[in-house]
């Protein structure tokens, strides 16, 4: 990452809102100079602007603009009539102003997306109120400098450096509790859209609970589905995933790293790719996060975390020996703490470290304001082969020091306060001792980082899913190694059975599948039904979800080069096949021979988008080789990507594109049964 000044960027900000057209059309000047040497840094001619042309002057005349060329890098003679570039100016440093530059440019425009963005969201189709994100501040300052929020007397007394390290984790979470941080931080988070949508929520369970008597399910309190609105929100919307900074020559963040430094009180990851050097930060000072917005599993919890405080949530940030970093909020209606993974978008799911990512478990610790936790038996079930493998001090030592951090963080607390937190401790520790097997959901690998991040790791596996599902261990010769191949076939359930009809969405933007009920079931008279690139509706009668299934793959028959694409820049989400590859398909397959039913009609909606020569082919094909469905005893459905030119041909052809907080349903199956 490049230092920018960010305040020349602000400097030449409309004082009057007279002057806001000369601002905006100055700095659509400015991004297309910028852009135009970031797509040809080579030509000279794109690295010089003369002062005699009208658009440059239209530049010119903006107070402070002369100032922030020099920060971007170009340079006057005296006297002389342009402005150059030099070609030692970094393209990542560019980027960083275009972005500022575009980002503080559309604030401007009060939210207004770019047209290019507008045009990119197509096919259209009805969504819920999108979530408004405030734009990205350039300043956030504190009350307290972050050396002196974190900075409190010691307590221990050991030279043993791991112990040492849980004072230091529990004198930084601090720095949560400034008061200019939290009021800042409140103003960045959309409160009113998310808490309405967890309303809405709300109200459907409360309507299922009212049919199913509460058989099914209890009502959940309203503030922890606000948590899961939030959590999905930060992943999706307001944090970015960062592998490595791009490479200023390729573009690729799959760097190699040289070594780590320190600047300041920032550590620093040096890494080389192309012959040039690049810098990622690694800010643990709040008031930095929420501007950068960036990082991974550590910026992802410290952020998340405080956002977390800002809402009046008794939160506390996890650090395991392993290396991953996340979050624990505690729900006043459960009674009980819940793990939180903002980096994965991943709720109450602590033994997936364990079964998922396959991780060896044996210190994990979480750090609020007022206590300290040695929470590793809730992410394990094995607590005796764990103790075994606890070698960093004695479990005595351990106690010793968890109570005197615990005794610093309640110094000042009431009795009446301390009196509470007791009692908590000793129900979490209680909740601790039980062991259990694992969900579904813990058994899926990591999704956060590149594969090859992932892989160097050991943190990715295949998704385990319930269903009729075959699986098979072969070896796979380009990637020398085993994979797992899986097949998934529909076939009707017990209630589906019951109701003579099997309907099954996606939504891509959670990656989830719903297999769903509906007590008014209108498919007209005809037959079949296909929408290509047409939402259908479907709320026009209540709807029961009978079933999930959590990742594209899942319920698949079959697919080759494909693969779940999140463009965190356009916030958009997509299948498409994979880089490099002519070819992709994916297959869904549907068997009701088990049930000796047929198809007497189905609605089909499978949106789907092309850019240039992509293409994209969906055929329904009859489960015994005929073309037809209706009255047959099953069906696929066979979806082909191919096409397309340059590098980015793979992108050209896709399915079921959508925006990330989008919760329509661009692949939506209905089939009605006698």
């Amino acid at each position: 990452m490049v230092d920018i000044n960010l305040e020349c960027v602000r400097l030449i900000e409309p004082k009057a809102s007279c002057s806001r057209d000369a601002y905006l059309e100055a700095v659509r000047v400015l991004l297309v100079l910028l852009e135009n040497v970031l797509s040809q840094p080579d030509n000279s001619k794109f690295r010089t602007i003369r002062l005699e042309n009208k658009a440059i002057r239209k530049l010119l005349s903006l107070p402070g603009c002369d100032r922030l060329l020099v920060a971007i890098g170009f340079k006057r003679a005296p006297g002389a009539s342009v402005y150059t570039l030099p070609g030692e100016v970094p393209l990542q440093k560019l980027k960083q102003y275009r972005d500022a530059l575009a980002e503080r440019r559309s604030a401007w425009l009060s939210g207004a997306l770019p047209e290019s963005k507008r045009i990119e969201e197509v096919p259209p189709e009805p969504q819920p109120r999108a979530v408004s994100n405030p734009p990205s501040p350039l300043f956030i300052k504190p009350l307290v400098e972050y050396r002196q929020r974190i900075a409190f007397h010691r307590v221990l007394c050991t030279s043993n450096h791991f112990l040492q390290s849980l004072e230091f984790y529990s004198d930084a979470v601090m720095q949560y509790e400034d008061r200019l941080l939290l009021s800042a931080g409140i103003n960045l988070i959309p409160v009113e859209e998310l808490t309405s949508t967890a309303a809405a929520k709300l109200v459907e369970i409360q309507a299922r609970i009212a049919v199913t008597a509460g058989e099914t399910e209890e009502e959940p309190c309203i503030r922890d589905l606000l948590l899961v609105e939030l959590v999905n929100w930060f992943n999706t919307q307001f944090f970015e995933w960062v592998n490595n900074t791009p490479c200023r020559v390729c573009g690729s963040e799959e760097s190699t790293l040289r070594r780590t430094q320190r600047e300041g009180d920032v550590r620093v990851e040096v890494t080389v790719c192309c012959g040039q050097e690049s810098k990622f930060y690694r800010y643990n000072d709040i008031s930095q996060l929420l501007v950068t917005r960036k990082g991974r599993c550590g910026e992802y919890a410290n952020c998340f975390t405080f956002l977390c405080r800002c809402l009046d949530y008794d939160a506390r940030i996890v650090h395991s020996h392993f290396d991953h970093v996340w979050t624990e909020v505690y729900s006043e209606s459960q009674k009980r703490w819940l793990h939180v993974d903002p980096s994965e978008n991943v709720i109450d799911s602590p033994l997936m470290y364990q079964h998922g990512w396959k991780r060896t478990i044996d210190y994990v610790l979480a750090y609020s304001r007022d206590d300290i936790q040695d929470v590793t038996w809730r992410y394990t079930n094995n607590h005796r082969q764990i103790l075994l493998l606890r070698k960093l001090c004695s479990e005595e030592e351990l106690v010793t020091t968890l109570s005197k951090i615990r005794t610093k963080r309640r110094q000042n607390t009431s009795a009446e306060h301390r009196k509470m937190l007791g009692e908590r401790n000793m129900s979490e520790v209680i909740e601790l001792t039980i062991e259990r097997f694992p969900t579904d959901n813990e058994l899926k690998g990591r999704s956060s980082g590149s594969l090859s991040w992932r892989q160097s790791r050991g943190e990715h596996t295949f998704s385990n899913v319930s269903g009729i599902l075959f699986q098979y261990l072969f070896w796979h010769r380009s990637v020398e190694m085993f994979v797992l191949f899986q097949i998934f076939v529909f076939a009707p359930t017990e209630d589906e059975l019951k109701n003579r009809q099997l309907n099954l969405r996606y939504n891509c933007a959670t990656d989830t599948y719903e297999r769903y009920a509906k007590s008014t079931y209108g498919v007209g008279n005809a037959n079949a039904t296909i929408f290509i690139n047409i939402s259908y509706p479907t709320d026009d009668g209540h709807v029961t979800v009978l079933a999930t299934y959590k990742t594209w793959q899942s319920a698949q028959f079959s697919s080759k080069n494909i693969f779940r694409k999140v463009e965190r820049d356009w916030k958009m989400a997509y299948l498409a096949r994979l880089e490099d590859t002519d070819f992709g398909e994916i297959v869904w397959k549907f068997d009701f021979r088990g049930s000796n039913l047929k198809v007497k009609s189905y609605n089909l909606v499978f949106n789907t988008k092309t850019f240039g020569e992509g293409k994209v082919t969906v055929t329904l094909e009859g489960i015994d080789g005929s073309t037809s469905v209706t009255n047959g005893s099953g069906f696929q459905i066979v979806a082909k990507l191919f096409g397309g030119k340059s590098d980015l041909a793979w992108q050209h052809s896709q399915l079921f594109r959508q925006s990330l907080n989008s919760r329509s349903y661009p692949f939506e199956l209905q089939v009605d049964l006698y």
